[in-house]
């Protein structure tokens, strides 16, 4: 006779058993936590749809939303989000492969990008959230190198450097400090 399964305990690992709907339930009578939740126009196209990390902000450097994203995507990730403002422009996609595989390299748990993105058979293949407005197969022709900034604004929600971005198949959610964190510290 067999062993019926007993799936793995999660209860001493908090950070694998959040939803983002469970943080909304959780978070969103107290203002302290921050709460913000993105609207539904952004689409997962990443090999990981549940990712989360401290939020890098990168705000446009041009008025068309064209960026390179391989300068940051070459430093060390350390788990962390890139939530980049390429402005919605749909007229180039602003991730593929290459900077994607370079996110991976360095240790990058995640791309929000208000913007567009290709190559997107290789990028449901690779272990990094990816969530973007939608697909275009070309690049801009230029591409300025972006910078991390402190603040960007997608999709008419503010997103800090510092913030903690939670995404998944429901959707993607900010809170103003890790969902493991403690009581409420004040923020500037």
């Amino acid at each position: 006779m067999t062993q019926p399964f007993t799936p793995p305990s999660y209860r001493n690992a908090p950070d694998v058993t959040w939803s983002t709907a469970d943080l909304c339930d959780n978070c969103m009578d107290d203002p302290a936590w921050g709460l913000r939740v993105l609207p539904p126009v952004f689409r997962s196209y990443g090999g990981r749809p549940w990712y989360f990390g401290q939020v890098v902000a990168v705000p446009s450097p041009g008025a068309d939303g064209a960026l390179s994203l391989a300068g940051l995507l070459a430093e060390p990730g350390l788990g962390r989000v890139l939530a980049v403002d390429a402005l919605g422009h749909a007229a180039h996609a602003v991730l593929g492969d290459r900077m994607a595989a370079m996110g991976v390299q360095n240790g990058w748990s995640g791309v929000l990008l208000n913007g567009y993105a290709r190559d997107t058979q290789a990028l449901v293949r690779m272990p990094l959230g990816i969530h973007a407005l939608g697909t275009l197969p070309n690049r801009p022709r230029d591409m300025p190198r972006a910078v991390a900034g402190t603040r960007v604004q997608l999709q008419g929600v503010d997103i800090r450097t510092g913030d903690w971005l939670y995404a998944d198949t429901d959707g993607v959610v900010l809170l103003s400090r890790r969902h493991t964190d403690g009581p409420a510290r004040p923020r500037d």
